[in-house]
């Protein structure tokens, strides 16, 4: 009988499949391995087995005999998870300040200008223009370019949001 455990961590997960750790994290965020098990940092070595089967295509061969109903429904389960995270990721890779920016231009509606946000440049909006979150508006009274946030925007705000609640469940 085999003693070593069925639950491993991500570098015995990696060593486990012959890659390094770092490609291991790349193949479960692309889905070709499975996710952690909910509430741990440890992968089951059969779920590995069953993915490594179907993207090598031994799956057909003999998925039916060997993965029991309980433990396809396990793998249902995590599809479906991932299917229901993937939904919320967020759509633009917007970094730390651009984030805070949007955020502050959301708290405050009346604050248009570069001047009036704090830590935006013009660059800074531009760039955020640019991918759709922050729509230019006309110049103000003063002849400042104002900016306002999109629906777009709004709405990647909300799936960071809900993106890091999933994240550290």
């Amino acid at each position: 009988m085999n003693d070593s455990p069925r639950l491993i961590g991500r570098k015995e997960a990696a060593a486990y499949c012959g890659i390094s750790p770092t490609c291991f994290s790349m193949w479960v965020a692309s889905h070709k391995m499975p996710p952690a098990i909910p509430g741990t940092r440890k992968w089951d070595k059969r779920a590995i087995d069953a993915k490594l089967d179907e993207i090598s295509g031994l799956e057909s061969l003999h998925a039916p005999a060997t993965t029991t109903a309980h433990e396809r429904n396990t793998f249902e389960w995590w599809a479906a998870r991932q299917a229901e995270r993937d939904k919320h990721r967020p759509h633009h890779r917007l970094d730390v300040r651009e984030e805070r920016i949007l955020r502050f231009m959301l708290a405050h509606p009346e604050h248009t200008t570069v001047d009036l946000i704090p830590r935006a440049g013009e660059k800074t909006l531009d760039a955020l223009t640019r991918v759709g979150v922050v729509g230019l508006g006309d110049k103000d009274h003063r002849g400042f370019r104002t900016w306002f946030v999109t629906d777009e925007g709004r709405a990647e705000i909300d799936r960071t949001d809900t993106w890091r609640n999933w994240k550290f469940e």
